[in-house]
């Protein structure tokens, strides 16, 4: 088990405001990023996905094979691809077991599950493909395509870091420009998460820490940069503060440029989110220092994402279900998240003791 460190403990972070945010209505939403900057939670996860990303591709002390990082990136993708069909099924069963408990039929149509049960074999095959998802179960998916566009930055940044970043950057404006999205079936629309654009917020992460490597300078170029980054997180507070949204009607083209749109990744949440990523940089070592149990519980829920991530998302699908057929309060959400927390690190525990024991 490795100590605690940023990547984890930020990563834990995330999960627990991903957790709180996925139960709408919470008094305790008020704690979470999405309330005090234009990105949240969930662009935190895939930049600091793209972080550990350097270390799987470039190690510790050497650069791996390509071959090597090509087999671990895929085979982290069938296990990601293995939780989102496990948690989605558990997701629809919980959904339809309320329906029945409850006698309330509208549970089945919950976040977009009525295909699961009203057209089960297309909707089967789509779980299969990715292309069928409910509502709060779209993270994984997005993170599948994402580690499988990764190789293909990777290798190129084994020729140039600038070249895996101008492949990504390019990828994101044809896709903003001309709006290229993937398509949800059997439901129509579009996945709620728009891989062709998220790619370039897992490229920021991957070439920030790469670059920290390769480049004795970079951390004097980061910290320089400090004060721009906090003139930016204030702004943006602001702009949330007053609650300012661009109108997509009057947006010059290519619209999603300007927008602040969450599907597309429009640029301003990029931005915040690199911004947040600056200011609170040197912060991780002054909390260990001062919180230091805090830490080493969001440290171990980071270090075991993908299972703490599974289960975080079927807490907060239970503790919907609970705030809709009880009365919701600030007693019921205290205790909503109290044994979210405590189930969390249970999770992650478990997750830990597992690993040992294979080790």
């Amino acid at each position: 088990m490795r100590p605690p460190n940023a990547i984890d403990f930020w990563r834990g972070v995330a999960l627990v405001m991903i957790f709180i945010n996925h139960v709408p209505g919470m008094d305790y939403s008020i704690l979470t990023l999405r309330n005090y900057a234009i990105s949240d939670a969930a662009e935190l996860f895939v930049f600091l996905a793209g972080c550990s990303l350097a270390f799987v591709a470039n190690g510790q002390s050497s650069v791996k094979p390509i071959g090597q990082v090509v087999m671990r990136l895929l085979i982290r993708a069938f296990e990601i691809w293995q939780a989102q069909i496990a948690t989605i099924s558990v997701a629809v069963a919980m959904l339809g077991a309320g329906a029945i408990a409850f006698s309330d039929p509208l549970l089945l149509e919950w976040h977009n599950a009525g295909p699961a049960f009203y057209d089960t074999v297309r909707a089967s095959i789509g779980m299969v493909l990715l292309t069928y998802q409910i509502g709060y179960f779209n993270i994984l998916p997005l993170y599948v395509v994402l580690l499988l566009l990764a190789i293909v930055f990777v290798v190129l940044a084994r020729r140039s870091l600038a070249l895996a970043l101008a492949a990504s950057v390019a990828l994101y404006l044809v896709t903003l420009t001309f709006e290229i999205e993937l398509p949800s079936w059997p439901s129509d629309g579009a996945w709620f998460f728009n891989p062709l654009s998220w790619q370039l917020l897992i490229v920021l992460g991957f070439v920030t820490v790469a670059s920290k490597k390769i480049y004795p300078s970079w951390q004097k170029v980061v910290r320089s940069l400090w004060p721009w980054a906090v003139a930016v997180l204030v702004a943006g507070l602001v702009i949330v503060w007053v609650d300012y949204r661009p109108d997509p009607m009057t947006a010059p083209n290519p619209r999603y440029l300007f927008l602040f749109d969450k599907k597309y990744l429009s640029p301003v949440r990029i931005l915040s989110m690199l911004a947040i990523a600056i200011a609170f940089y040197p912060l991780f070592p002054v909390l260990s220092r001062h919180v230091g149990p805090v830490v080493r519980y969001c440290s171990s829920l980071g270090r075991n994402s993908l299972a703490v991530f599974c289960v975080a998302s079927l807490l907060a699908l239970a503790g919907q279900m609970v705030r809709y057929i009880g009365e919701p309060t600030f007693l019921l959400d205290t205790a909503i998240v109290t044994t979210g927390l405590v189930l969390l690190r249970i999770t992650a525990w478990i997750s830990e003791f597992q690993s040992s024991a294979s080790a």
